[in-house]
C-alpha cells in the first residue's frame, strides 16, 4: 500500500511500515535539518519529502494510508463552528482533515503524547474523533485506564527497555478489527542491558558527551552517603524526598508563610540571618521556592509533602550530621531533592537508571529507561552502572531505529528529535493489527 507521512520527524512511522512492505509516496517535515537526514535514512524518499504541510499539501498524491504524530493544539472555542471541521480551523490537525476529505485513505494512524484524551478537558480528543466520524471513519484509540480502557501503549509493554506511554488514534473506511493495538505484556521483563553500548565502542566525542559534571556526580554521592547510613528497617519514602525541609520552621498546615506579616515570617527564617529591614518579599526569597507562593493557605497534597518530609527527617535526625546538611544546602534547589522510584531495591544510586529533573534527583529501576523528552535535553537519563548519560545511539535502540539512522550532529537536537520520534516497533505492530486484520 502507498502512505504519507506527517510531520515526519526522524522517520518512524516510515520504518516501521517499510518494514510491513508500503510504499512512502510523500513526507512533510518543516525542520530543515531533519528534512535532509530523512533524504539520508530513506534514500527511495529523496525527491518525496518537503517542508511546512500547509504549504505543500496540494503535491500529496493518492494514498491509501495516512500516518502522523501530529503537533496537540487547542482548538478555538471562538468563530462560527458550523460543524465539527470548522471546529479544527487554524490547527495542524485541520491540514490533517482536509487531506483525509480529499485523498479519502483507507486507514489514518495517528499518534500522540499520553496525555492527548485529557488535553482541554477531553475537548480536543472529541473534536478530533467526531471530526474522522464525521468523514465516514470507523474511530478507536488507547484509552487510559482510568478512563475504563486498556492504557496507553508504550514500547516496554513490546518487550523494549522503554518506558514512554504515548497515544494513538486509527480510523478506517471499512470494519476496524476488534482489538488494533496489542495488548500490553505488563509482567514483561527487560533490561537496560539490551541496550547499552560497551565502553570499548565510545568514541571520543561519546565519552565527551556522555559524562557528568562534577557537581552532579558530588550530588549523586551526597544523597548516597546519607542512604547509606539509614538503617535497612527504616523504609525510604515513596514521596519526594525535599532537602529543604530538613531545618525548616516555617509554617504550613494552618496558613501558608505568604499569608504571614514581615514580622512572623522574621521569626521563621532566622536561621538564614535575613537584613535588618528586610521586606515581606525578601523575606519570602528565603524559604523554598514550593514555599514561597502567594496564596493564603497550601493545598492538602503539598501540607502532606511537607508533613511526611518534616517527619522522616526527625525520624533519620541521628544519620545526618550537621556537615551533610550543610553540604546539601549548598547544591542548587533542584539537587536538594530525590525521588526514590526503587522500594525494595540496593540503595546505591550508581545501580539504577538517573535523571535529573525540576522535581529532584530521580531514582528508577535498572529494567527500563524513563521517556525520552523532546522539550528538554537536560534530563537525558543517567545509567547509573556506566556513570555517564545514554549515548545517541542507546536512544536510537530505545525508539527501535537501526544503530546506522543519522541524527542531527549536535547532541541536543539529536534527544530532541528522539524525545519526538514515533517509536518503530510500536508503529509497526499497530499497522499490522490494523491493515492485517480488515
Amino acid at each position: 500500500m502507498r502512505f504519507i507521512d506527517l510531520f515526519a520527524g526522524l522517520g518512524g512511522f516510515h520504518l516501521a511500515l517499510r518494514r510491513l512492505g508500503h510504499e512512502c509516496v510523500f513526507a512533510s517535515e518543516i525542520d530543515e535539518e531533519l528534512r535532509s537526514l530523512y533524504r539520508t535514512n530513506f534514500l527511495e524518499a529523496h525527491g518525496l519529502i518537503h517542508g511546512d504541510i500547509r504549504e505543500y499539501k496540494q503535491k500529496i498524491p493518492a494514498h491509501d494510508i495516512l500516518c502522523a504524530g501530529f503537533p496537540c493544539q487547542p482548538f478555538s472555542k471562538s468563530g462560527k463552528q458550523q460543524g465539527m471541521l470548522d471546529k479544527t480551523r487554524g490547527t495542524l490537525f485541520h491540514e490533517i482533515v482536509e487531506i483525509i476529505e480529499q485523498h479519502r485513505p483507507s486507514y489514518v494512524i495517528l499518534e500522540n503524547v499520553g496525555n492527548f484524551e485529557r488535553h482541554d478537558g477531553g475537548r480536543t480528543w472529541k473534536i478530533v474523533k467526531e471530526s474522522l466520524a464525521e468523514l465516514g471513519y470507523q474511530v478507536r484509540s488507547t484509552e487510559h485506564v482510568g478512563s475504563g480502557g486498556h492504557g496507553l501503549i508504550s514500547p516496554h509493554h513490546l518487550g523494549f527497555p522503554h518506558t514512554r506511554e504515548r497515544f494513538f488514534i486509527v480510523a478506517s473506511l471499512g470494519q476496524l478489527p476488534k482489538d488494533p493495538f496489542p495488548k500490553a505484556q505488563r509482567d514483561q521483563a527487560t533490561t537496560l542491558e539490551d541496550i547499552v553500548q560497551l565502553n570499548s565502542e565510545l568514541s571520543k566525542e561519546d565519552r565527551k558527551g556522555t559524562a557528568l559534571s562534577e557537581q552532579q556526580r558530588r550530588c549523586i554521592d551526597h544523597w548516597n552517603a546519607l542512604l547509606a547510613r539509614v538503617p535497612d528497617d527504616i523504609e525510604l519514602p515513596s514521596f519526594p524526598i525535599w532537602g529543604d525541609e530538613i531545618l525548616a520552621t516555617y509554617p504550613f498546615t494552618k496558613k501558608a508563610p505568604y499569608a504571614f506579616t514581615a514580622k512572623d515570617l522574621r521569626e521563621f527564617v532566622r536561621q538564614y540571618r535575613p537584613p535588618r529591614k528586610a521586606m515581606k518579599s525578601q523575606l519570602l526569597k528565603l524559604l523554598p521556592s514550593y514555599a514561597r507562593t502567594e496564596e493564603c493557605k497550601f493545598p492538602k497534597w503539598k501540607v502532606d509533602f511537607i508533613q511526611n518530609n518534616r517527619d522522616w527527617f526527625e525520624e533519620i535526625s541521628p544519620y545526618m550530621s550537621q556537615r551533610w546538611i550543610q553540604r546539601l544546602l549548598g547544591f542548587p534547589p533542584s539537587l536538594r531533592k530525590l525521588e526514590w522510584n526503587c522500594k525494595g531495591e540496593d540503595r546505591d544510586l550508581w545501580k539504577h537508571v538517573l535523571q535529573f529533573r525540576p522535581s529532584g534527583l530521580r531514582v528508577k529501576r535498572y529494567t527500563s529507561c524513563p521517556a525520552l523528552v523532546a522539550m528538554t535535553c537536560t534530563q537525558i537519563p543517567i545509567l547509573g552502572p556506566k556513570h555517564r548519560f545514554i549515548t545517541q545511539i542507546e536512544g536510537l535502540r530505545l525508539q527501535g531505529f537501526p544503530d546506522s539512522h543519522k541524527l542531527p550532529k549536535k547532541r541536543d537536537a539529536a534527544f530532541h528529535a528522539l524525545g519526538n520520534a514515533v517509536h518503530v516497533s510500536v508503529a509497526k505492530e499497530i499497522t499490522r493489527r490494523l491493515i492485517n486484520a480488515a
